[in-house]
């Protein structure tokens, strides 16, 4: 029985310690009201079913920004929960290559020191393995 106690004490102190840890500060670049997001001090490029660099690293309060350059529409989603942006669609018209227009961004501020891993919900890991990214939030 003690041993039980244990195990749900261990349980809350681990969903405390991982819960609200990050604010979510912008969104797709999709022309939406509200303030824009802060400039980013980390930036991610998606394309060809990859996130470059795979790991950045950025200080506690620091923002990051993902930008879609692929032809494909792809998301940043956090493995833990902690963020989810919309689809962040393809530049131009979808034509690889095509500069008319900008392609989605969505940028994240992170409050907390930590290792946090991420994918896209569109193509998941276990279709595309290496498709993941890392963010290390250093104090």
């Amino acid at each position: 029985m003690r041993y039980r106690g244990l195990l749900v004490v261990s349980g809350l102190a681990a969903l405390i310690a991982c819960g609200g840890s990050s604010s979510i500060t912008g969104s797709t670049n999709s022309g939406g009201g509200g303030p824009p997001p802060p400039p980013p001090n980390g930036s991610v490029h998606i394309q060809d079913f990859s996130f470059g660099p795979e790991t950045v690293t950025v200080k506690v309060g620091q923002t990051v920004q993902w930008t879609n350059d692929g032809p494909s529409a792809h998301t940043t989603t956090s493995d833990a929960g902690l963020w989810s942006s919309n689809s962040l669609a393809a530049p131009g018209d979808g034509t690889y290559g095509n500069g008319t227009t900008a392609g989605g961004t969505f940028s994240f501020t992170f409050t907390q020191a930590g290792t946090y891993t991420y994918h896209c919900s569109n193509h998941p890991p276990n279709l595309y393995p290496h498709f993941k990214g890392v963010v290390v939030v250093t104090p």
